[in-house]
């Protein structure tokens, strides 16, 4: 399932890229595209006067004889062009160029242009031109008056294209080869990121998944003793209780043993849920006193010495919280303290922090398991894992609280004994703030 996501996250953010990359490079050929466009037919549209002096027609200062008059001359600015004049019939009038072409190429370029008239593109050699045709405007000078008039000629001018197309064609295939490449990169940068974002989210989903396992491997275990009693009390059912009294027993164990689980599951649920805490200023020795006097009878069956170290400490929290917090430690110190052991109790603070220490002397829990026993389920070693009290949830649950409050655990074990250090905020402004 997570990876199957994964696959559709990166495919999802990769289409979106490639739909933004592409639009932006259409968007930069077409603009190009249109800039070339509209200088190219503005340097079609450039107007040149055709003066007619005494009935001759002149282009320029040259006289239009029977024979196409050739004109050698270029404006600069305006490309490389050549203008055609011809009639209304398309004869070739004037042939106004700087290119060096035979007669005959512009006679075909004008029939070309001729036949297919307003504007179109036309092959000579190896260069594309874009033509235009238009009516030709002639200077009639009569006497001293001149008079601009329309007459039957018409001018047709010639634009060289060539290199505007090459330079369009390489804008497209340098679009494509960065896209692509981009495309490529950011597929890769995806595909980090991707990984990266989702690994809490595979982190969580592997917990849930061993969480489902552990609690019904869990549950399984009580279960099967029920069941087991149960059946044993079926095949005899003559007996009177008194006689089965001890398959009664076991399955009292199973069920309160099942019963335990299910209240430090829904404790678990109860404190990941989002709720309003209540925040106030908690005496904490008063309440960690509060907490061993509850376990007093306890300690003294195991003959635990219980050392304490409690100055009076004021601390801003949420008091509920933090009482089943201490319970969740001290606890943990009756279960897994030795039988005549010691068990220490320390509060310090300073200007920023108060910590709680809880030293208790026991089988040492190893290196490499200490990262693991804020793990659900998780029991350390062998003492911990058959200890019949012991879920495995009591230190995950005082994770989550840890975390509501805004505090931190370290954990350290050595063969004489195992500590516990708890931090917290004393004032606690910031997180109290955040939840009002």
């Amino acid at each position: 399932m997570i990876a199957a996501f994964r696959k559709h996250l990166i495919g999802i953010t990769t289409a979106f890229v490639a739909v933004i990359l592409l639009a932006a490079f259409i968007i930069i050929y077409t603009t190009t595209y249109l800039r070339i466009s509209a200088e190219n037919q503005e340097k079609l549209s450039q107007v040149e006067e055709l003066h007619i002096t005494g009935g001759e027609v002149k282009q320029g200062k040259e006289k239009l004889a029977d024979n196409p008059l050739v004109i050698n001359r270029i404006i600069p600015g305006s490309g490389v062009y050549f203008n055609l004049l011809v009639d209304n019939n398309g004869k070739l009038l004037t042939i106004d160029s700087a290119v060096k072409m035979a007669e005959q190429e512009f006679a075909k370029a004008a029939k070309t242009a001729w036949n297919n008239k307003n504007q179109g593109t036309v092959t000579l050699g190896d260069r594309e031109w874009q033509y235009l045709v238009s009516p030709a405007i002639v200077s009639l000078v009569n006497g001293e008056e001149e008079i601009k008039e329309q007459d039957d000629t018409y001018l047709i001018r010639f634009l060289d294209i060539t290199d505007s197309k090459k330079s369009l064609t390489f804008l497209a295939l340098t679009l494509i080869s960065v896209g692509i490449a981009l495309l490529g990169l950011f597929f890769l940068v995806i595909v980090y990121f991707t990984n990266r974002a989702m690994k809490p989210m595979v982190k969580a989903w592997e917990k849930q998944r061993q969480f489902v396992a552990d609690a019904s491997h869990e549950l399984k275990t009580p279960l099967s003793i029920i069941t087991a009693n149960a059946g044993v009390l079926y095949t005899n059912k003559e007996e009177t209780i008194a006689d089965q009294i001890k398959w009664l027993h076991n399955i009292s164990k199973g069920a309160e043993r099942m019963n335990g689980l299910i209240n430090n599951l829904l404790s678990l649920a109860k404190i990941e849920a989002p709720k309003q805490l209540n925040f106030s200023e908690v005496r904490v020795d008063q309440l960690i006193l509060d907490n061993l006097a509850a376990y007093e009878c306890r300690f003294a069956d195991k003959q635990i010495t219980v050392a304490k170290e409690l100055p009076k400490t004021f601390m801003w929290t949420d008091s509920n919280l933090l009482d089943q917090l201490l319970g969740i430690f001290i606890d943990n110190a009756y279960k897994y303290t030795n039988n005549g052991g010691s068990f220490t109790v320390q509060l310090t603070t300073n200007q920023k922090y108060v910590y709680l220490v809880f030293r208790n002397s026991g089988q040492k829990i190893q290196a490499e398991e200490l990262p693991r026993i804020f793990d659900r389920f998780y029991r350390s070693n062998n003492v911990r894992q058959q200890h019949e009290n012991s879920y495995g949830l009591g230190l995950a649950i005082a994770q989550n609280i840890l975390e509501a409050l805004g505090g931190n655990a370290e954990v350290s074990s050595s063969d004489i004994e195992t500590s516990f250090i708890l931090s917290f905020p004393v004032t606690n402004k910031k997180l109290f703030n955040n939840i009002q």
